[in-house]
């Protein structure tokens, strides 16, 4: 996308940026028509990614904490793959119910 080689680190900015600004409405044509161009699959690279991301900090900011508590509250209760794995799905749901607020965000103009 340009003369030189970016980093693996560039390319993952890159493509979440876009991702991102496609998806709250403000990415340009031109930018989108050279990723469309040189990487066609740039969306799914960029919604893998954040995806893994999120997977990621969900379960280390959220999931841990909980079960945490969890065995605060009953230091005998040791969680199970199936407990972390219902609480790293509930989280998760949150995440999807929550798809149609930035279309109404944006209709608010607060972004």
């Amino acid at each position: 996308m340009n003369d030189q080689d970016p980093t693996e680190d560039d390319l993952i900015r890159l493509l979440v940026d876009s991702w991102s600004a496609l998806r709250a409405g403000t990415l340009g044509e031109d930018q989108q028509a050279l990723l469309d161009r040189e990487r066609p699959q740039w969306q799914c690279e960029a919604a893998n990614l954040i995806a893994e991301g999120l997977l990621a900090y969900v379960t280390v900011e959220m999931v841990e904490p909980d079960l945490a508590h969890d065995r605060e509250v009953d230091p005998h209760d040791t969680p199970t793959p199936q407990d972390y794995a219902a609480r790293l799905g509930a989280h998760m749901m949150d995440f999807v119910d929550y798809r149609g607020d930035l279309v109404k965000t944006r209709r608010l103009g607060t972004h």
